[in-house]
């Protein structure tokens, strides 16, 4: 009887001590995904990755350096591929063989040098690894927008802003609400990579030699380039302005600029091409909610006669 007894208490304590350590288990695994899905964040934002870091104007403005993904190639990584287990290859491994991150200078302006390209990995996969997975071993679900900006799963090509853990019953939602961390958990970064842009408003003005400013004041043309990541190679492009007539006052905009580091540069030439004059080379970082309008400043015009 005493060892009937003996056994049912050892059986006891053994089905007591597997299921702590299950619950252990569990509560480590849905440590490890979550984990998983703050770097995929930061690898795409970089500091604006930190939930709560970006929070104000004053908050934008006095964080760190932007980095990310984003930042160094003026786009999100694109899905490669249409398995789960490949699609976020562009943040390991550079499938498409763009330019290593470093100092690039400009085609069309030798003095315009700007800091851009690849510069992965931006995840450190386990040693071995060969693709990301959530804390329960499973390839998660990678998520692009549909036409009305709204979560589906990628296909190839398609620009990556989020990503799903379908939980410890690997399926989408809740197949059984007894099992615990069933919940999916997700990264949504929202319906399009413009949410991490601004619109950049520029002024050109003429120095009036004695410190102080005026529209440009002699005929000519005038345009103002901004300088970022061209997203498919990883070196420096540009846009560019519309061309305004000088003399007039020069105000135009550059709209959804992704954050990051950019470069400001106006360009005046006179009516008969004989002179040209530029602005210094303007390097900015653009951040959502913060600095967005600009100010370049040509020297003295030379005075044009007829």
């Amino acid at each position: 009887m005493e060892l009937v007894v003996v056994l049912a208490i050892l059986a006891a304590v053994t089905t007591a001590a597997a299921v702590a350590t299950e619950r252990v288990l569990l509560r480590k695994r849905g440590e490890i995904t979550a984990n998983t899905l703050g770097v995929f964040r930061r690898s795409l934002l970089g500091q604006y990755g930190q939930v709560g870091t970006i929070t104000t104007v004053s908050s934008a403005a006095n964080s760190p350096s932007i980095d990310g993904f984003i930042a160094d190639l003026g786009r999100l990584p694109a899905a490669v591929g249409n398995d789960p287990s490949t699609q976020l290859a562009e943040l390991w491994s550079n499938p498409a063989g763009i330019s290593r991150y470093g100092i690039k200078t400009a085609a069309s302006d030798a003095e315009v040098t700007l800091s851009c390209g690849w510069r992965g990995p931006y995840i450190d996969l386990p040693i071995g690894g060969n693709r990301l997975v959530d804390g329960f071993g499973r390839d998660m679900v990678v998520l692009a927008a549909d036409g009305s900006g709204d979560p589906i799963a990628a296909i190839a090509g398609d620009t990556i802003l989020g990503l799903t853990s379908l939980g410890s019953d690997g399926q989408i939602g809740v197949t059984d609400a007894e099992l615990p961390l069933a919940e999916d958990a997700t990264i949504w970064l929202g319906e399009s990579q413009s949410m991490f842009a601004s619109d950049l408003n520029v002024r050109v003005f003429e120095s009036d030699g004695s410190g102080g400013r005026i529209a440009p004041t002699q005929p000519g043309t005038l345009l103002v380039r901004l300088y970022v990541p061209d997203a498919a190679t990883g070196d420096v492009g540009f846009q560019q302005s519309p061309m305004i007539t000088t003399p007039a006052s020069a105000s135009l905009s550059f709209p959804a600029v992704l954050i990051g580091k950019k470069v400001l540069r106006a360009y005046w030439v006179s009516d008969d091409a004989s002179t040209s004059v530029n602005t210094p080379v303007t390097p900015i970082e653009v951040r959502r909610g913060s600095q967005t309008s600009f100010e370049l400043l040509l020297p003295p015009l030379p005075v044009m006669t007829p």
